[in-house]
């Protein structure tokens, strides 16, 4: 049977399966963010602290993906997402019940980041094989909304559990939905037979590190807008809370986002890459509309879109790297993922250090990243349309 005409069964499952598993590798991430405050508190370091603390998880994510990719190759895409729930569990019941310092923290996001790459690859492996390549798109939609389907899952636990029982109880029940998730996730996928190597005839992978470069300056805008998106409009005069009400708002538009853009590529396989470009480009146009804006109507637009358009990219630069390493794809991911966290790391960071001169200043970086990424992007698909060779 050919890669990618599975059983509906095993495609319905893999997608499932992959969605909560990379729900549960996000959790220690987006807790630590939505906590911060009781964290710093409990453990004694600043917000300076806590954005290094986040780095670190995305730079070892980043660094562990590539060597990741090739494990995942080796032991299968299913051994490969248990070993990651596994190990995110693993970090979460430590941040509750071991860390008490900004070191122990950061080892724990660490280990935390490795979780992700073990996932993130065992996904894509899975999807190559069970899922119909017309449905392709759907599925990496489905998986990459849950990143922030689990950030919105973060914000929820303040008012339901650590405000009533303490910080830790919510790292708690993050760890212990890890056992849950590793059952989900079958000991082994239905034997199918080996993809077919793309039309390049090997792995295009001199494209696909241009690509991973543009996906870095994308996400280093997306996720520095989702970061300083709240500090950004009370800086303007908005309340806490209906600061807070925005970003969610922008969350749920970037859920939506990617699940619309993986149907649409399902509809028309070519229009991948052209929609990877176009969300770039809208996210870079939105953070101009920032930089310009001071609030108001501009600036509440703009918002829902930088995230609502500027990040919900991210199931298509799976689908866009299938296409080209379909022979390789859990190697392929890693590629890519490692563009996602090392983007991820340096995005904050940097915003941060701009924002503190000039908040427009900061925007205007961020939109100039998104037309970076974008640019790259657009050359990276050249590249590979130019070494595939001549139809015989």
């Amino acid at each position: 049977m050919r890669a990618g005409t599975d059983e509906p069964v095993a495609a319905t499952r893999a997608v499932a399966a992959a969605t909560a598993a990379l729900a549960v590798g996000a959790v220690p991430l987006f807790l630590v963010g939505a906590l911060a405050g009781s964290l710093e508190e409990a453990l004694g370091f600043g917000p300076g602290g806590t954005g290094a603390a986040l780095a670190v998880f995305f730079v070892v994510g980043g660094l562990s993906a590539v060597p990741a990719g090739w494990v995942t190759e080796r032991i299968g895409a299913p051994a490969a997402m248990r070993a990651g729930v596994a190990i995110s569990g693993s970090s979460g019941l430590a941040i509750a019940v071991v860390v008490g310092s900004w070191l122990e923290l950061a080892i724990a996001l660490g280990v935390a980041g490795i979780a992700i790459a073990f996932v993130d690859t065992g996904a894509s492996g899975w999807f190559a094989a069970a899922v119909p390549d017309d449905r392709h798109g759907a599925a990496f939609g489905v998986k990459e909304a849950s990143v922030p389907a689990a950030s919105l899952l973060a914000g929820l636990s303040i008012p339901l559990l650590a405000d009533r029982l303490g910080w830790e109880s919510a790292f708690l029940l993050g760890a212990l939905l890890a056992p849950v998730v590793w059952f989900v996730v079958p000991s082994s996928s239905a034997p199918v037979a080996p993809a077919p190597v793309g039309e390049g005839g090997r792995p295009r992978y001199g494209a696909l590190v241009v690509f991973a470069a543009g996906i870095a300056f994308g996400t280093a805008s997306a996720t520095a807008a989702a970061t300083f998106l709240v500090p950004a409009f009370e800086d303007a005069g908005w309340s806490a809370a209906d600061a807070g009400i925005l970003l969610s708002v922008a969350s749920v538009a970037a859920i939506a986002g990617r699940l619309v853009l993986g149907w649409l590529s399902d509809r028309r396989a070519g229009l991948v890459w052209a929609l990877l470009v176009a969300t770039m480009t809208t996210g870079g146009a939105a953070a101009i509309g920032l930089a310009l804006a001071d609030g108001g109507a501009l600036g509440t637009a703009a918002a829902v879109l930088v995230l609502g358009g500027g990040w919900a990219w991210t199931g298509l630069a799976f689908l866009a790297m299938l296409q080209v390493t379909r022979d390789a794809p859990a190697v392929g991911a890693g590629i890519v993922l490692a563009g996602l966290s090392l983007g991820g790391a340096a995005g904050p960071a940097t915003f941060g250090a701009l924002s503190v001169g000039s908040t427009a200043t900061a925007w205007a970086a961020v939109a100039v990243s998104f037309l970076l990424g974008a640019a790259l992007t657009a050359l990276a698909r050249r590249w590979e349309q130019r070494a595939r060779p001549a139809p015989t």
